[in-house]
């Protein structure tokens, strides 16, 4: 009969290992930023924007923005790196667009491209002048945004 000899050291230096991968694979917390789920509606004028993006700009360097495609109907998801995983938890400034982004494709690489007019006016289009702002908190968001069409 073969009988394996294990030395004591060698048995904490087993146990040391094992409690180690445990460590690794648990991981030290979540693994990422905290997330707040957002989604909501745009509409301007009363009415709802069929298409455009809405685009969270965080007001922190070191946090990612968040952009959302706006759907028929007016509703919006963010997303940050994977669809539907909305924004990393802080402040945000706000810039909308109702201008879907396949209209500014053409046919030829670098041709000349005849934007389509906006229904809004263009201060949304731009988080500095948007006076647009969110605080996204953990878990789930709705955001509604009215724009006026003046």
């Amino acid at each position: 009969m073969f009988r394996f000899y294990v030395p004591m050291h060698g048995r904490w230096t087993g146990y040391a290992v094992v409690l180690l991968s445990v460590l690794v694979s648990s991981g030290c917390g979540s693994g990422g930023p905290t997330m707040g789920k957002v989604s909501g509606t745009v509409t301007a004028g009363g009415k709802p924007l069929e298409a455009g993006t809405v685009t969270f700009i965080s007001t922190d360097s070191q946090r990612p923005n968040a952009t959302g495609a706006i759907q028929s109907g007016g509703s919006y998801t963010l997303q940050t790196v994977e669809p539907g995983d909305g924004a990393v938890v802080g402040d945000y400034k706000v810039a909308i667009t109702d201008v879907d982004s396949a209209a500014l494709n053409t046919a030829l690489p670098g041709a000349p491209v005849t934007a389509p007019k906006s229904a809004i006016p263009k201060k949304y289009q731009d988080a500095n002048s948007s006076e647009l702002t969110y605080k996204v908190e953990r878990g789930s968001n709705t955001k509604n945004f009215e724009l006026s069409t003046k």
